[in-house]
């Protein structure tokens, strides 16, 4: 072998010799043992006074116990979390973290300062689920049932439920970013209750901007979760003279969207076409009955379906100058002319938008062999 080839040898071999070693380093000298950790299951946040009030969910990962609760203070979220040390000598592990809850008061004092230790941090997940409490969000995560706190799973499956309830909105840290950084559109987050010792989603918090602006309620919620496309679940009770409150169930539903500048002003053409079923009814009257009651369902079903698009529309974009429904960002994907122009003033454009709906309801025949509808 001669000497270059030698000299190239010996230079691979001092390299994977100091990998090696450097590997045996990390394994056995450098590593944070699994009982000298704390796993971070859910974090809630509220602002009192000049401080930071953060209450966490703690499991051990040696130890299979229940969920444990810490909570600690600081002039900012991290500075609070960096406490947690202190009480326990352990080091936090967030990689395991399901949920954030903030209090009602972070949102009104601006979201964005109090999330950004979950979006910078690198241990952080972009995965985890967002929540607003009603009220603090300590009170989330104080909560008792036969002497255990709250599961964090479970809380994290409440921002899954609008797939069954049809009124809840499920908002991640990477959604939240997006729509408040993105160009045309707001953010919104569920919000969390503690009613008779359970935790349920009750409504949808807006935002101008960062800060929280109204809230929606679970019907308009539902409007909300129609128009994004994300809405495939839920009932409707709809009314007819003929039968007494019908409850519709939505099988599946589908909405386009278009917009377009009309002198000057954004027009927005809305398509909404959704399948439902009778779930129950009441006593049908002298005059029910028959294959009609369905025409007359649909139509009563349409009739309120496109007024709740209209009251939630009114609410947000004209009231409150909040659009969550990302009306903005389609203006700036098909208007791209317009929205260099006037793109800077879009909520103001928002409140003086139009827009054109059209909805249609089919009730499918399911079942009516078991129905007075024969």
């Amino acid at each position: 072998m001669d000497l270059k080839k030698r000299r190239f040898a010996a230079i691979i071999g001092t390299g994977i010799l100091s990998l090696v070693v450097l590997m045996a380093a990390s394994i056995f000298g450098g590593q944070i043992r699994l009982d000298d950790r704390m796993l971070i299951q859910g974090v809630g946040v509220d602002v009192q006074g000049e401080e930071v009030l953060v209450s966490v969910h703690i499991s051990q990962p040696v130890e299979q116990g229940e969920i444990q609760l810490q909570q600690v203070r600081g002039t900012t979220v991290l500075e609070a979390l960096n406490k947690l040390v202190q009480k326990s000598g352990k080091t936090p592990l967030y990689s395991h973290n399901m949920v954030v809850v903030f209090g009602k008061s972070c949102g009104e004092d601006g979201l964005e300062k109090f999330l950004d230790f979950f979006v910078r941090y690198y241990e952080a997940r972009p995965s985890v689920h967002l929540f607003m409490a009603q009220g603090e969000a300590r009170e989330v995560l104080e909560l008792q049932k036969d002497g255990k706190y709250a599961d964090t799973e479970d809380i994290a499956r409440i921002a899954h439920s609008g797939d069954a309830n049809g009124w809840t909105v499920n908002t991640r840290v990477i959604d939240f970013v997006n729509q408040l950084k993105g160009e045309g559109t707001s953010p919104c987050l569920p919000i969390l209750a503690v009613e008779e010792e359970n935790i349920q989603a009750v409504g949808t918090a807006l935002f101008q901007e960062d800060r929280y602006c109204a809230e929606l309620s679970p019907e308009e919620s539902r409007v909300l979760l129609l128009v994004t496309k994300y809405l495939s679940g839920g009932q409707l009770v709809a009314q007819t003279p003929q039968a007494d409150k019908v409850t519709l169930t939505f099988q599946s539903s589908q909405v386009s969207l278009e917009s377009r500048i009309q002198e000057g002003v954004p027009l927005f053409t809305m398509k909404v076409d959704c399948e439902m079923a009778i779930s129950s009814m009441g006593v049908l009257g002298e005059n029910g009955g028959g294959q009609e009651i369905f025409s007359q369902l649909e139509e009563a079903a349409e009739n309120q379906l496109e007024e709740s698009i209209r009251q939630t529309l009114d609410k947000t974009l004209r009231k409150y100058q909040t659009d969550p429904f990302g009306f903005g960002r389609l203006l700036f994907q098909q208007q791209t002319d317009w929205w260099k122009q006037e793109g800077e003033h879009w909520k103001e454009w928002m409140q003086k938008a139009e827009f054109s709906l059209d909805v249609e309801v089919r009730i499918n025949r399911v079942e009516q062999e078991l129905s007075p509808l024969q």
